[in-house]
């Protein structure tokens, strides 16, 4: 009986401190999302309403964001590329600022097909695309599916095998369990906390109004969304396809992202793709745009030119 008490109140605490993290951090979030820069505008893509900004003048280049990220991860970066570009930062749907119908195909191909789409609604035939993690997989598939409508391509510690092991796959199984998995465990402060930092290589580069911005926007996104995410058709992964990639491409690797390490993925996908060369940030994590802005800007503009 006494141990039967003692689950009970070991359940009971657990219950407990699940739900106080849960309320600190929504309560976190939404202080966050209240400080958040809305001046860019929106834009209807199918059946999508997609988020997007616009700076500088020039020739056009495209900056898609990684999974859980946004137009914000890429804004200090656009800011060095727009002395002489038009660089447009866009939220995917689902992401960022952008909200999903959860209707949509949200597979690689079919983010890839929606950027094409808002391409040709911005009178945009051809641009550089510039694509981190998740976002250089789009950006692939873009190169690979639309090539006409790429000039040169920089992928950023780009995935390129469509993995889709956000959460465990017993929650991924219903909308419901999703739902619990999401408030419960990826969208609390803590966790959050800890995915990003092991993101950066430097960790005293952390900052916790970056980082709010950015938690702010993951307790934004919407189960829903996550559920059809997780189980959209993703088969079809590009990695078979990568030696038909046509466009000059620069790939950029953080020396110490543990997330998809450079020796891993970065040096294959350099070797599979004919037209390109890797350069690796020392220093850097999964994300060196945000620790090296500099070094990233400078690395794509002489690449650019």
């Amino acid at each position: 009986m006494k141990l039967i008490k003692a689950l009970f109140l070991i359940l009971l605490i657990g219950a407990a401190l699940l739900v106080i993290n849960s309320i600190f951090s929504v309560t976190m979030a939404r202080i966050y999302f209240g400080r958040i820069e809305r001046d860019g505008r929106y834009l209807k893509v199918e059946q999508e309403e997609v988020f997007f900004k616009v700076i500088g003048d020039g020739d056009p280049v495209l900056m898609i964001h990684g999974f859980a990220g946004s137009h914000f991860d890429f804004l200090e970066l656009a800011k060095l590329l727009s002395s002489n570009r038009r660089v447009y930062l866009l939220d995917l749907p689902g992401f960022g600022l952008s909200t999903a119908s959860n209707k949509g195909d949200y597979s690689r191909k079919g983010y890839a097909e929606l950027v094409v789409d808002l391409m040709s609604l911005l009178n945009i035939e051809k641009a550089d695309l510039i694509g981190h993690s998740f976002g250089g997989e789009v950006s692939l598939n873009i190169a690979y599916y639309f090539p006409e409508r790429v000039n040169r391509l920089v992928l950023i510690d780009s995935s390129i095998h469509g993995d889709r092991d956000i959460l465990p796959g017993f929650f991924a199984r219903s909308k419901i369990m999703t739902r619990i998995a999401m408030r419960f465990y990826f969208q609390t402060f803590p966790v959050q906390r800890l995915l990003y930092t092991k993101g950066l290589g430097d960790k005293s580069l952390f900052s916790s109004e970056t980082f709010g911005r950015y938690f702010s926007l993951v307790d934004h996104m919407s189960s829903s969304f996550i559920y059809e995410f997780i189980n959209s058709d993703d088969t079809a992964s590009i990695s078979d396809k990568l030696g038909e990639i046509e466009c000059s491409t620069l790939i950029l690797w953080g020396e110490k992202d543990i997330i998809l390490p450079v020796a891993e993925h970065g040096e294959p996908l350099a070797r599979k793709i004919p037209n390109s060369i890797l350069k690796v940030v020392e220093g850097s994590g999964h994300a060196p745009f945000l620790e090296s802005p500099d070094r990233i800007a400078k690395e794509i503009i002489g690449f650019l030119e």
